[in-house]
């Protein structure tokens, strides 16, 4: 009996420590708003079908939880527009256009301050829940994918917490975009700008 008690309190004080950690790491969190134009491609697995890439664009929420001093737990959740176009072997060509939100988990890797500028890698996976799909054939696409994304880039501050980001990004599809039997396995991939604002 005494041994469980002395456990219960070690639990209480354990979860009132660790409570009030993530208390003082959500008062440092950051948040802000971030758009990023792209370009849209499509990778397939067959060697006779042609594929050409189109615009498409992010924008989104972000939440930044500082870990330590260098690195930080991002995610949030985004508008994507993804998508590119599949001209088969017989000459029928396919516009594909799907709007998805993205649900990102990613490890944020950050340099020390030089100047005014703090310098950056991100990468982690990335949810896509279809919202809609504007496809100019009788097609349909599969109902989510996962990304890998990575990002190289540099923030500048504006003082305190706040500051403005710009980075280069990666989205790199791990699983199948596309629906139908008869088609192939399509990848969609972006590479693209973002500019965001933290505060």
């Amino acid at each position: 009996m005494k041994k469980l008690s002395l456990l219960s309190i070690f639990l209480v004080i354990f979860q009132f420590s660790f409570s009030q950690e993530f208390s003082n790491k959500l008062k440092n969190a950051r948040m802000g708003l971030y758009v990023s134009p792209a370009i849209n491609f499509i990778q397939t697995d067959s060697d006779d079908i042609e594929t050409n890439s189109k615009p498409g664009v992010v924008y989104g929420y972000a939440l930044e939880i500082a870990l330590n001093e260098f690195h930080r737990l991002e995610s949030g959740f985004g508008i994507t527009y993804k998508g590119g176009v599949i001209t088969s072997p017989n000459s029928s060509t396919v516009d594909y256009k799907v709007q998805y939100l993205t649900v990102p988990i990613h490890i944020k890797m950050r340099s020390r301050e030089i100047g005014y500028f703090n310098y950056f890698a991100r990468i982690g996976p990335s949810l896509n829940i279809k919202l809609k799909e504007m496809i100019s054939d009788n097609k349909t696409t599969n109902a989510g994918m996962i990304d890998i994304s990575i990002f190289i880039g540099a923030e500048y501050s504006l003082g305190g917490k706040t500051s403005i980001e710009c980075s280069l990004f990666f989205n790199n599809s791990i699983t199948n975009a596309l629906g139908s039997n008869n088609d192939p396995d399509a990848l969609f991939h972006q590479i693209g700008i973002r500019t965001g604002f933290l505060f």
